[in-house]
């Protein structure tokens, strides 16, 4: 029985928490990223294997990292880019501990700093990626408008319906959609499905965006 989608209640990152039991949490500014980092967790059960700290790859200027939770073994099953150091031989899966300061339950995962194209489209591909999320026509629905879906398979009154929305809409989309395909290409995504229901929303927000310069 496939699990129920969190995507159509929050959004991709605190759907990704969830997915591995954690509290979305943030790096303190200003200071360096230690090797290990602490999240609270929601409950004791299936818990990330690491933290990923996802860096932009196309800025010379420095940007506090998002910090992503993720699982290596599901990341490697789903994703032909390798971003992990080779374990330790011996080494053990993170254990959630009541945190000595707090006496909140923490888990302290090691820290994998990873340079992506496009940061903020990251946790939804990896949601998807890593097989937590299986509805595609909740990836769909936040690449594309419910118009623009309602015209697949037709891609030239898909991206003409693109072309109608708002500028500020439209931009958002163009730079958001980029950036996803640009990670799918990165990262190597194995799911055939989600490659081409992204291309496929790449290519319409494209040529959306040449027909409204001819306006």
């Amino acid at each position: 029985m496939p699990r129920p989608s969190l995507l159509g209640s929050m959004e991709p990152l605190d759907a990704l928490c969830q997915h591995f039991n954690v509290v979305k949490t943030f790096p303190a500014s200003g200071i360096p990223l230690p090797r290990y980092f602490d999240m609270p967790v929601t409950r004791d059960a299936h818990m990330p294997s690491h933290a990923l700290a996802l860096y932009q790859s196309t800025t010379t200027s420095y940007i506090q990292p998002l910090i992503v939770p993720i699982d290596a073994v599901m990341y490697n099953n789903g994703f032909r880019v390798d971003i992990f150091p080779s374990s330790a031989p011996g080494s053990t899966s993170p254990v959630p501990y009541p945190h000595p300061n707090s006496g909140t339950l923490t888990v302290s995962l090691p820290i994998v700093p990873v340079s992506v194209p496009h940061i903020a489209s990251i946790p939804l591909l990896l949601l998807f990626g890593l097989g937590l999320e299986t509805q595609t026509n909740s990836l769909a629905l936040h690449l594309l408008t419910p118009q623009v879906i309602s015209e697949f398979p037709n891609s030239a009154e898909m991206a003409h319906e693109m072309s109608l929305l708002a500028e500020d809409e439209f931009q958002r989309r163009v730079k958001y959609n980029q950036g996803m395909w640009k990670n799918v290409l990165a990262l190597g995504i194995k799911d055939s499905r989600i490659v081409e229901l992204v291309q496929t929303a790449w290519n319409v927000t494209a040529e959306a965006r040449r027909l409204r310069q001819f306006r």
